[in-house]
């Protein structure tokens, strides 16, 4: 009898999540830190390569055993300490967190050494070397790349002349002069990859701030009043949404108030729409700095705004409106020799359990239109 699909699959998804549970473990959640251990890791394989090689060196009679598992010792503990550095945060008190210019130098010398001591294959090293400067081209400046390279040509350098003079049989001079003259070579081939590589990465975090910054700017624009910086209309809309999604679930009130601005076309046929615009910067300036943090503050178009309140009821927004009335009749604004004084009128509704959007925002401005009507300067209760 076929098992049902739970029972077939439920030892998979075992193992995957003590996997994943396993992997957070050794790697950490913290996504730059994980981040840095794989790149640690990714070395440690490398290392495990050349690992590889001496041993068969070893094996094939090139290197004495006791050496060679010294070597092997000291390799793996010195990226095993890397890797503990990273995991348990230590590192992270240096400007590099990775390490990169420490593994790199600890890599050329740990290849220097398996130089020393590989015989015939020694040869063998230098892909290695290569392969350890490569992933210091991602990673590091190209001043800081040029000085390993460096250090690495000296220390193979110091070590090929000494080598060469201590056991000419077995390090020829010929032989070590030409390995020494291929990597001072290769060196400043490296170092000039390295550079034009941190050009390519200069250019893509440019290009990326870039694009972080029109992002941004696009989404200013479509959520905020050119004129005034507060929201604009249609982010409103959506604001209310949210709060009428959440007092359908869970039965929060709130309040929204229509606000216009009494007499403003007076102040545009009288003192120029310049100075409508400055009156409207700032009487968005004083509004926005009244109300609460929690609370929503737009402009709904032309002179009127819209003030969104979450968990209120009536007769507490109805004072947060009357607050801003009173510092709009106390503002003067200064247009040219002129100063201009200012009212609003308002009108404040609590939402109805299954109202719609457009039933609330009539409501409100049905209230405002009262206020209008009663000699403005007032706010009105729908």
């Amino acid at each position: 009898m076929e098992w049902p699909p739970t029972a077939r699959t439920e030892p998979m998804r075992m193992q995957a999540r003590w996997t994943l549970a396993l992997a957070d473990r050794v790697l950490s959640r913290d996504t730059k830190r994980r981040l840095r251990l794989v790149q640690t890791a990714v070395g440690i394989m490398v290392t495990l390569s050349g690992v590889g090689g001496m041993q068969y060196a070893a094996w094939a009679g090139f290197a004495p055993w006791p050496t060679v598992l010294l070597w092997t010792a000291a390799d793996l503990a010195g990226y095993v300490s890397f890797f503990v550095a990273i995991r348990s945060g230590w590192s992270e008190r240096f400007a590099d967190p990775s390490l990169t210019v420490a593994q790199m130098v600890f890599a050329v010398a740990i290849c220097a050494s398996a130089y020393v001591i590989a015989g015939p294959m020694r040869g063998a090293i230098f892909p290695v070397v290569m392969v350890t400067l490569m992933f210091g081209m991602f990673a590091l400046a190209p001043r800081q790349m040029l000085a390993i390279c460096a250090f690495a040509v000296l220390v193979f350098g110091a070590l090929m002349a000494w080598m060469s003079h201590a056991q000419p049989a077995a390090f020829a001079p010929a032989v070590e002069w030409g390995h020494f003259l291929m990597l001072a070579t290769m060196m400043p081939t490296v170092s000039l990859l390295a550079g034009r590589l941190s050009q390519l990465r200069q250019r893509l975090q440019r290009q990326k701030r870039e694009l972080a910054e029109a992002v941004e700017r696009i989404q200013f624009l479509a959520t905020r009043d050119d004129l005034t910086g507060l929201i604009n209309r249609r982010q409103m809309n959506e604001l209310i949404e949210k709060e009428l999604h959440r007092h359908t679930r869970n039965g929060s009130l709130f309040c929204v108030a229509m606000i216009d601005l009494d007499h403003f076309k007076r102040i545009n046929d009288s003192h120029g729409h310049g100075a409508g615009d400055d009156v409207l910067r700032a009487f968005a300036q004083e509004g926005a700095r009244l109300v609460r943090a929690t609370d929503s503050f737009g402009r709904w178009g032309g002179e009127e705004f819209m003030l969104l309140m979450p968990d209120s009821a009536l007769p507490a927004a109805r004072e947060g409106v009357e607050r801003i009335r009173r510092a709009a009749e106390e503002m003067a604004v200064r247009a040219g020799d002129a100063v201009l004084k200012l009212t609003l009128s308002a009108g404040v509704v609590e939402i109805v359990r299954g109202e719609s959007i457009a039933h609330l925002t009539e409501r409100a401005d049905a209230a405002l239109y009262r206020a209008k009507s009663y000699g403005r300067n007032t706010v009105v209760v729908g």
